[in-house]
């Protein structure tokens, strides 16, 4: 049985990473209450939101890809 294609706005996309300028290591929780963690001053945004909300806190700044 051929399972259908996944649509182009479902396909999940690379985990987007960050650095963290203020800690080496901490929990970040999201509104939604997920977790997000840092380690060795890097954090992953595994989808749309966490990426939106990495991108709007103040010590963080994206990675080049």
């Amino acid at each position: 049985m051929a399972s259908k294609p996944t649509p182009p706005d479902e396909v999940p996309s690379a985990p987007v990473a960050y650095r963290d300028t203020a800690f080496i290591s901490r929990t970040l929780v999201m509104r939604d209450g997920r977790l997000l963690q840092v380690s060795a001053h890097r954090v992953e945004a595994p989808d749309a939101e966490a990426q939106a909300f990495l991108d709007a806190h103040p010590d963080l700044e994206r990675l080049p890809e």
